[in-house]
């Protein structure tokens, strides 16, 4: 991301994927000069965040306690929770496969009818182009390689949802395939 005279630009997520970061920003935003101190002071006090700075202390040492730790091996999610509780929710996410390859956990959004099979039928349809079917919720978890984690923190209204990878990498070292969730890898889950 960088910041010019007047423009903010950071890459597409579907950009951001493909250069193996996973993270869902905007692109190219006109800013005036009194946002664009805005906007400076909201990426400092970012950058402050993502480095555990505090003027607090905890007697927890500042340790993170996930809801769930969600792992994947053999093309599948597995610990992913039925229910979750509405609100902040932290995921701790693992890539546990046991050869090399990349995985995401995407949280999307399922429309009222439809489930994991559906996900599962557009993947096999349409390949990764099916990843903009769905509604993402709460940002993407980005790109783990097997022995690699993610966490994550998301905030889930009530509803129905579900994990899913379209990432195409192969068994066997290929990078091209179908998307992981063409082979099952999606995972349903419920807000309340």
């Amino acid at each position: 991301m960088w910041l010019a005279a007047d423009r903010l630009w950071a890459p597409s997520w579907r950009e951001a994927r493909d250069e193996g970061k996973g993270f869902r920003m905007t692109r190219s935003v006109s800013v005036g000069a009194g946002v664009r101190v805005a906007v400076v002071a909201a990426v400092f006090v970012f950058a402050l965040a993502m480095t555990g700075c505090s003027s607090s202390s905890s007697s927890s040492g500042g340790a993170i306690t996930p809801n769930a730790t969600i792992y994947v091996q053999n093309f599948q999610y597995h610990n992913v929770p039925a229910t979750l509780p509405s609100g902040i929710v932290t995921l701790l996410f693992q890539n546990q496969e046991t050869f090399p390859i990349t995985h995401e956990m995407i949280p999307i959004q399922l429309p009222t009818g439809k489930t994991a099979q559906d996900v599962i039928n557009e993947a096999k349809a349409k390949g990764p182009a099916s990843e903009d079917e769905w509604l993402h919720i709460g940002g993407d978890f980005g790109t783990a390689d097997t022995g690699a984690g993610l966490v994550e923190v998301l905030n889930l209204p009530p509803g129905n949802y579900a994990f899913a990878c379209w990432q195409t990498g192969t068994q066997s070292g290929g990078t091209n395939g179908p998307p992981h969730a063409a082979k099952g890898m999606v995972a349903e889950f419920t807000v309340s």
